[in-house]
Order: structure tokens, then sequence, then C-alpha cells
């Protein structure tokens, strides 16, 4: 899907749980399962980073976008992804500590964006990654603030909700005990 550009935002310091994203997960790091993941589902992927940025960057194996804000939040990183990425016609955005996100899961969201924002939900929950169309870029270039992603612009602008049978999009690694319990899935 050369159309649908994956981002895995992983810029952050993770103040609760410092190096989640190099954590070993299923005898791998965390963030490298979630590039795989974009790798399998959209092919074109770019990694989001800042702090630890080199062993970030190193570990994920594909092209990094440095963001030297990133200590501002994530609304920071979107920005940078946007803006290195302007002539891509849609972007996925995952995050770096999710790394059970089916691939099927991604392509499903990408091909159904077509303008405005899609986000997908599970049992009527929503989750993440969000896809987002060119047509969204201005706006989230102007209005996105601090540590908000993309969900500031949900239902502001054209959101479609696309259910999922994927437990995945709302199990993120924020703690040692979420790595545990994750291994569970």
């Amino acid at each position: 899907m050369e159309d649908c550009t994956a981002v895995v935002l992983a810029a952050g310091a993770a103040t609760r749980f410092p190096g989640k994203l190099m954590a070993n997960f299923r005898n791998k790091p965390v963030v490298k399962w979630v590039v795989e993941i974009a790798e399998k589902a959209v092919g074109r992927v770019y990694i989001v980073v800042g702090h630890n940025s080199d062993e970030v960057a190193k570990t994920a194996g594909v092209p990094a976008i440095y963001n030297p804000w990133w200590k501002w939040g994530i609304s920071t990183s979107v920005k940078a992804a946007i803006i290195t990425l302007i002539n891509s016609r849609r972007l996925v955005f995952m995050l770096g500590d999710m790394p059970l996100v089916k691939p099927e899961t991604v392509r499903k969201i990408c091909n159904a964006c077509e303008t405005g924002v899609v986000v997908p939900t599970y049992r009527g929950v929503r989750g993440n990654p969000v896809a987002v169309a060119r047509d969204v870029y201005p706006q989230a270039l102007l209005q996105l603030q601090n540590d908000v992603g993309m969900r500031a612009l949900f239902n502001k602008i054209p959101t479609t909700y696309v259910e999922v049978d994927d437990a995945g999009i709302l199990i993120d690694i924020d703690t040692p005990q979420d790595i545990i319990y994750a291994q569970l899935k």
C-alpha cells in the first residue's frame, strides 16, 4: 500500500517506565515489534525519535525523523512527521509502545481513510493506530498542542470509526507490569 505511510511515534522519555521501547517483549524490543507490524501492513515506515534517539532509531531499522521538540509532547512528533512526509497521501500514526496491533488492522484503517481521520474501535472502545488523510494535515499542524495527538481533532473534522476484531488496539506498555500482561495476550 504505497499511498499509506506508517509513522511509529517513539520520541518520548517514558517517565512511568523508562526504557520501555527497548524493553524485551517476546525476545525483541517493544518498538521493533511495532515497526515489524507496520512493515507487514503498509511497507513504507518511518519512526519519530527524540529521547534516546540513536538507540531507538538503530533498533527500529527504518528511516528516522528526529523531533527536537519531543519534550513538549506527542503533538510535536505528529507535526514533525507531517512536515517531513507532507507529500504522503495518508499517514497512519502508530504508538511505539503498542506491540499487539494486527497488521490487518493497520491495513483496514488505511484503506478506509480517504478523507479526514479513521479511528479503530474494538467492541465500541476507541484505540490506536489512527490514520489521517492529507486534507487533515493543515488542521493538525495548526491545532495540535502539548501531549495530545490526533484525538484532539476527533469529531472536529470528518472522523470515521471502524470496528476491528483486534484487542491489540487497546493494549499499550506503560509499566513493567504491562509487559507481563501483554505477554499473556
